[in-house]
């Protein structure tokens, strides 16, 4: 089974329902699917550009993220060669920036273009395992001395002060919009993406789907789709297809 390190993350959230996860895992195109919208890619990829043509031209990091510390190079990284493989799972994924320090030690970035709340954040658990999973694929690979997390939040103006930046902002060929970069450090934990993978595993390798946790939303829906399709008599107990 093949997992990326964002999909790992799902596990590990207070919700998880073992047949949502067996279901999606098992059929990767499942119909009435929301598209996801290729503007985050772009400003992912925009936002990449910045900062490591930042580092070519200077040798360090923007103002912005010295609270990260110094860093001596960046490592380039090829999502087909940032793969660990264990019992059976591959994991893989691809941090946005992965870095060496002066002390050869390393460190990796993740950039999330959302507000930061703090770690009241319903996604923080998907984050935590995300950025651990990239830890561990890189220890694997080895960079064994890898001890340094973040996530980097680059938060959209408030509301109140929309007047003042969009007068700020306005050029004659159109108009930019701010991003203020909070850096929030998560703590390094990749003994549990070890769990999270047998726990992954597990699930997976199920013969039946497996039954779903009480009051899941998403089962409920598709108990609607079958519902609809096949009548009352094929979702008695919930317990799978």
């Amino acid at each position: 089974m093949k997992i990326s390190a964002k999909e790992l993350g799902v596990l590990d959230m207070e919700g998880f329902c073992p047949r949502c996860f067996w279901i999606k895992r098992h059929d990767r195109k499942l119909p009435y699917q929301t598209p996801f919208a290729g503007i985050f890619s772009s400003i992912d990829a925009f936002t990449k550009n910045v900062v490591e043509r930042y580092f070519e031209r200077t040798g360090k990091l923007p103002v912005w993220l010295e609270s990260v510390g110094q860093v001596e190079r960046l490592i380039p990284v090829k999502i087909n060669e940032f793969v660990a493989e264990k019992d059976g799972v591959a994991l893989n994924g691809m941090p946005d920036l992965l870095f060496q320090r002066p002390d050869k030690s390393y460190g990796l970035l993740d950039y999330k273009t959302a507000r930061y709340t703090g770690t009241q954040d319903a996604l923080m658990p998907i984050y935590e395992v995300q950025l651990n999973g990239y830890a561990y694929i890189a220890e694997a690979i080895g960079m064994k001395l890898l001890n340094d997390l973040y996530l980097v939040y680059f938060e959209p103006p408030k509301r109140e002060a929309f007047d003042k930046e969009s007068a700020l902002h306005t050029r004659n060929e159109g108009f930019e919009m701010p991003f203020r970069p909070v850096v929030h450090k998560l703590r390094k934990n990749t003994r549990h993406i070890e769990e999270l993978l047998k726990k992954a595993e597990a699930v997976y390798s199920e013969e039946k789907v497996p039954a779903g946790i009480p009051n899941c939303e998403e089962c409920a829906r598709l108990d609607t789709l079958l519902k609809l399709v096949y009548g009352d008599s094929i979702i008695p107990e919930r317990k799978g297809i």
